[in-house]
């Protein structure tokens, strides 16, 4: 499927033929952000910009408006790496209203890889690297509150839950790498299709190198040529950070919201022997010194041998780490003959503008004239809300992130009125069927009011045909092993592991003794005592 192709037209070709969904889609503009990784000592942050997606799929039973299913997904664009933070995700048991053939593949899977696909094709670059992280850990619920007292939502176990994102995250990696298209961008700067390798990276704190790879989907693991593109018990941090070998490792740590990984940084940072410096600040107060370095953890290896002793990732359940790294061609070249380039040599090599040193000079463009809608950027950061000259912002990122879509299906809020209705989200109640349909109107309504728009989202009906799986060994759609179209696949014993019935000799039978163990020859295969061996409790009087 092209990559020009909308969001609606995607979900349409995957969702079960002729179910119903009504999907809304909030969206933010980018706007800077604290850097997604701290500074080496007596560099600069680079400048970052975030942007929000939050994706909720409704359904209609008797004339209401339900809520089944919600996917955050958050944004960071730098220089040369772009991030998408898979934030939140949570369903609320309702699915079942929809009464599907028992056996079919969730749809709620198929949405997520869905909408994670789409968003990585409209922002893909021939020129830096994109990634997808997440982390797995299970709980009652994330983003709808009392949904747990609904007895038709099914919690996944930790184990389980990894495996439902490995199974999220492979159709991703497939679908990119299966596509040369070139990105919207780049077509508008003319520039040649790229070829994209894609990765993917599982770590698993206190499970080993067999463990992890049983996380994998099932077909994965029978086969060679897509199990090489999965790494178990590796990351890929020390690359996607892009400073030299020799930064802190602090340094290579992402610092999303809510994230383990990014609390244990933030506790390894009391140890640094003066505070570490505010992604807000222009200069390193470590400059000219050797600090920056945490006293207790050494290699990232050592980090994660750590992590496995966290509570959150030693409370009896796992918590699963997953990226999946897309590269393209130009970007893979250039790791393979020089490695990552640092930041500061990055700076340097760009010349300086008036504004002062370190400041980026704009990119000449192709000598082309853009489309109307070009000339202004409406992704570009709001300067007067930022408080960031116009200048600086438009140095945030060069060139744009990517231009605005053929077909936009998001409802773009500013991210006060964003941060307000996901607020408003977590303050309703989804414990049963009417209060349910009671919160999805009314959040559906308020985000309507925050936008001017009485009616918005828009309505897909699926167009796939869905093959119902059997149940298999593992239980269910979900557990059974997937064969080419999903269909369950028998689990046969080997013949050394059975053992057969020992073969009654002719002439034996149930009339011939048996010899009973200290005991007599009785008929049938029943041991009885002799007389003699058993003695009787005298009576006491």
């Amino acid at each position: 499927m092209a990559d020009g192709a909308s969001l609606r037209s995607k979900l349409a070709a995957s969702l079960p033929k002729s179910q119903r969904f009504v999907v809304h889609h909030l969206s933010t503009p980018p706007t800077l952000s604290p850097a997604l990784y701290s500074a080496p000592p007596g560099q600069k942050p680079e400048k970052t910009t975030c942007e929000s997606h939050f994706l909720s799929v409704t359904i209609r039973h008797n004339d209401k408006r339900i809520q089944i299913f919600a996917l955050e997904v958050l944004i960071y664009t730098t220089q040369d790496l772009i991030t998408l933070f898979v934030s939140k995700a949570d369903s609320t048991g309702y699915l079942h209203l929809l009464k599907l053939p028992k056996g079919t593949a969730s749809p709620l899977r198929t949405i997520s890889s869905t909408f994670i696909s789409h968003l990585v094709d409209n922002r893909k670059r021939h020129d830096r690297q994109l990634v997808v992280s997440l982390f797995a850990r299970s709980q009652n619920q994330y983003l709808f509150p009392g949904s747990i007292e609904n007895p038709g939502k099914h919690v996944l176990d930790d184990r389980g839950l990894i495996k439902w994102w490995c199974r999220v995250l492979e159709p991703v990696l497939q679908s990119c790498e299966s596509k040369t298209d070139t990105p919207e961008l780049d077509r508008w700067l003319k520039k040649e299709p790229s070829h994209i390798t894609s990765k993917a990276y599982l770590r698993v704190p206190s499970c080993d190198l067999h463990e992890n790879r049983s996380f994998f989907p099932p077909h994965v693991r029978r086969n060679p040529a897509l199990l090489s593109k999965w790494h178990p018990s590796n990351d890929p941090l020390r690359d996607l950070a892009g400073y030299a070998p020799t930064a802190p490792e602090r340094c290579l740590i992402p610092r999303f919201p809510d994230d383990p990984k990014s609390r244990f940084a933030d506790e390894l940072d009391d140890e640094l022997t003066e505070p570490p410096p505010s992604s807000q600040t222009q200069e390193s107060p470590f400059k000219g010194k050797q600090p920056g370095k945490w006293k207790s953890v050494r290699s990232l290896d050592q980090f994660w041998e750590l992590m496995a002793f966290r509570q959150e990732c030693s409370s009896g359940r796992l918590v699963g780490f997953l990226w999946a790294v897309f590269t393209p061609q130009q970007v893979a070249d250039r790791l393979k003959e020089s490695g990552p380039i640092p930041f500061a040599e990055r700076v340097m090599k760009r010349p300086h503008t008036s504004d002062g040193p370190g400041t980026f000079a704009p990119v000449v463009q192709p000598p082309m004239t853009p489309p109307a809608e070009h000339l202004v950027d409406p992704y570009l950061p709001d300067a007067d809300d930022q408080g960031f000259s116009p200048a600086t912002v438009a140095r945030a990122i060069e060139p744009p992130a990517y231009p605005p879509p053929a077909e936009e299906t998001a409802l773009v809020l500013p991210a006060k009125h964003y941060a307000r209705v996901n607020r408003l989200l977590l303050s309703l109640d989804y414990a049963d069927l009417d209060i349910a349909a009671g919160s999805s109107e009314r959040w559906i309504g308020d985000v309507g009011i925050c936008a001017g728009k009485e009616e918005w989202g828009f309505e897909v009906v699926g167009e796939r045909e869905m093959e119902v799986q059997e149940e298999g060994i593992g239980g269910g759609a979900e557990g059974a092993g997937e064969k080419g179209k999903g269909a369950a696949e028998a689990n046969t014993l080997d013949m050394g592991l059975m053992r057969r019935k020992k073969r009654v000799a002719e002439g034996d039978g149930p009339g011939v003794p048996v010899q009973g163990t200290g005991g007599e020859a009785t008929d049938g295969n029943v041991n009885v005592l002799a007389t003699g061996l058993v003695r009787k409790k005298p009576k006491i009087k």
